[in-house]
């Protein structure tokens, strides 16, 4: 299912492809988010334009609306959607995590069994298990299935982030049952990638990673907390794994490319797949990616700070430049920052679609560079 095509010299990056029952993806790949089986502001069509060989969509929250057996009566979330590319859908595991984080409360109870939650749209119950979780995302026809895990927050000790662990491996064994078992009877040929927790702790994340190869898994992703939010910490960590991973299985790191130099850092230590909101959500909020990719230094190198404009600031009202000079995208080929400002501070829709088209174009465009890079070493 996943073949290395070629190796960097300079780094520990490669390009590989991934076969899914919906076409091949060159990796490595960023995977913007559809979470709601949407992405804000753009069409398929779009999103097609912007390059983006694969989406992913969310379990939890198409499981609560509209329902996968609803989606399930359209032929699946392609048709649904009118995508006819990849799709990947996280499993849930996260959502009904960040539940208890983002409000605070007990809204989520983990035993062995699965995850009791409270829906945040009616207050009802439900209850995720494994075996729940990879029925569900067959139901949506999505072409990689993530496992159900439990994720491990960064404060927990070693003690705790071992338990979590535990349990996730004994979970991993049953998405593999369940998934094996549903690709059978539906006659499919949907992936299943294993999830590895194990916190900051090297020893546990090596343990997960070892245990995941060992099984009949068609990827590797690295989940929890520490993955993309403490960028410093992911990226020791990513040192210390790359032995350890899989030479012929994709690496995923889950819910990082919060900006593209995130992006470079992970794939020049070995990662092929990764996803994450924030680039979408920084354009709806006014910040546009700039910036060139010094191929020595793999660093993103521009005149302003974190490498984004601030299109409402005012030093913009009169710049007929496009976002970037260098970006190729639609809304740089046809559109000034002045504009654009314009349309951002009249909160006109207009603006969403045209600055989510530069944010996610510019990260694959980045990407892209990368594997111009290897190809031609």
């Amino acid at each position: 299912m996943f073949k290395v095509i070629k190796k960097s010299k300079k780094t520990k990056a490669r390009i590989g492809r991934l076969m899914t029952e919906h076409g091949s993806i060159e990796t490595p790949v960023f995977m913007p988010p559809a979470t709601k089986g949407y992405l804000k502001g753009l069409g398929t069509d779009d999103i097609q334009d912007i390059e983006s060989q694969i989406i992913l969509v969310n379990t939890y929250h198409l499981y609560l609306k509209p329902g996968e057996k609803y989606i399930k009566k359209f032929g699946g979330i392609h048709k649904f959607m009118n995508w006819n590319f990849p799709i990947l859908s996280d499993s849930g595991g996260f959502q009904v995590w960040s539940l208890n984080k983002r409000n605070g409360k007990k809204l989520v109870k983990i035993n062995e069994k699965g995850a009791e939650f409270t829906s945040v749209i009616d207050g009802t119950k439900h209850f995720f298990t494994p075996e729940k979780s990879v029925q569900i995302q067959h139901d949506l026809g999505v072409d990689i299935v993530m496992a159900f895990d439990q994720c491990a927050p960064d404060e927990l000790n070693e003690k705790e982030s071992k338990e979590i662990l535990d349990k996730t491996n004994r979970w991993l064994l049953r998405n593999i049952k369940e998934h094996n078992k549903l690709n059978l009877k539906n006659k499919t040929k949907k992936l299943l990638f294993g999830i590895a927790q194990g916190g900051k702790y090297i020893n546990l994340r090596k343990s997960a990673i070892n245990f995941i190869d060992e099984l009949d898994v068609d990827g590797v992703a690295l989940g929890g907390e520490t993955i993309g939010y403490n960028m410093e910490e992911t990226k020791k960590l990513l040192d210390k794994l790359n032995d350890n991973f899989p030479k012929d299985k994709p690496i995923y790191t889950m819910g990082l490319g919060g900006n593209p130099q995130d992006m470079v850092d992970v794939i020049i230590r070995g990662i092929d797949m990764m996803d994450c909101v924030n680039p979408a959500r920084l354009a709806r909020h006014g910040e546009l990616f700039i910036g060139k990719l010094d191929l020595k230094s793999f660093k993103i190198k521009s005149k302003e700070k974190d490498n984004v404009i601030k299109i409402s600031q005012s030093k913009f009202k009169d710049d007929k430049k496009p976002i970037d000079e260098d970006c190729q995208c639609f809304t740089c080929r046809n559109y000034s920052r002045a504009y654009l400002r314009y349309l951002y501070l009249m909160n006109e829709s207009l603006y969403l679609r045209l600055a989510t088209i530069h944010n996610i174009h510019f990260a694959n465009q980045i990407i892209n560079k990368i594997k111009d890079f290897i190809k031609h070493e």
